[in-house]
């Protein structure tokens, strides 16, 4: 009997995903600075998980999900919990589903992810305007969700090709 032939290692694709979630961290800790103080930064670490949990969900288990919004809480000095709780619900709510998982369709991708981004950053507006007993600043958000929304497409419509070109997987098969 015959080994089988795979076309890469999970290995590989662990990497990719380890390497993509900390890249999205750092960028997120980072943001870009325009006029009169204000940051355009996008949501790229839900965008990360969100893709992740799409392709390859044993790599996106609540418990990563939740260590991975503590990680960026620690980073860019939010209230502690909030980007954790907030990722872990949206996660948990909008995960893809079914033994195909994320469809191969860009629309439906890109549905979802704004349901994803929406509730995620409704709950980190409660949970952070709780955890500082007052409103917090609702301007950063919005234009968090704006950036995401326009960003999303390019790594979604990226992996989604690379799902159609190589079968059920991401990086690695």
């Amino acid at each position: 009997m015959r080994k089988p032939t795979e076309r890469s290692s999970p290995w590989l694709a662990a990497s990719g995903c380890i390497a993509s979630v900390l890249v999205a961290l750092i960028v997120q800790a980072s943001p870009t600075r325009l006029v009169d103080g204000l940051t355009i930064m996008p949501t790229w670490t839900l965008m990360a998980i969100f893709l992740w949990a799409g392709v390859r969900p044993q790599f996106m288990p609540p418990v990563a999900v939740f260590a991975i919004g503590l990680t960026q809480d620690l980073l860019t000095g939010a209230p502690m919990g909030v980007w954790a709780l907030s990722y872990l619900v949206a996660i948990s709510v909008f995960r893809f589903r079914g033994e195909d998982g994320m469809p191969r369709d860009l629309p439906p991708v890109l549905l979802r992810f704004g349901a994803t981004l929406l509730l995620a950053h409704g709950i980190a507006f409660a949970a952070g305007s709780f955890a500082l007993e007052q409103m917090a600043d609702l301007q950063p958000l919005i234009i968090e969700i704006i950036a995401s929304i326009l960003m999303f497409p390019l790594p979604a419509y990226l992996v989604l090709r690379r799902r159609r070109s190589r079968g059920s997987g991401f990086i690695g098969g």
